[in-house]
């Protein structure tokens, strides 16, 4: 899966765009078919403002997007992964459903 990380007003450390790299990777555990990720952090320059991830992920044929705020870009980016994970695991079952309608079972 190629990553993406887009960094608004503010420089991203090296140890962020790690934790945001190892927390899409766990995505792949449970399905494959992740080809793209877009990561886009923001940061209000107020102090007390709180941070933001924004996560776009294509797969075959659709985008699964999710989004978050928190104080933290860390908490920001495990609430997105928290979010796709639900979302890979209906997609993945849709697929699967959708695989064999048209054979009949025995």
């Amino acid at each position: 899966m190629q990553t993406r990380i887009t960094a608004r007003h503010f420089d991203a450390s090296n140890g962020l765009r790690t934790h945001v790299k190892e927390s899409l990777s766990k995505l792949e555990r449970y399905y494959d078919g992740i080809y793209d990720a877009h990561v886009i952090l923001e940061d209000n320059p107020s102090p007390e403002a709180a941070k933001r991830a924004e996560i776009a992920l294509n797969v075959y044929r659709q985008t699964l997007t999710a989004t978050d705020t928190a104080p933290s870009h860390k908490a920001a980016v495990d609430g997105c992964v928290r979010q796709l994970k639900r979302q890979v695991v209906r997609y993945k079952d849709k697929l699967r459903d959708r695989k064999g309608a048209g054979i009949p079972r025995p």
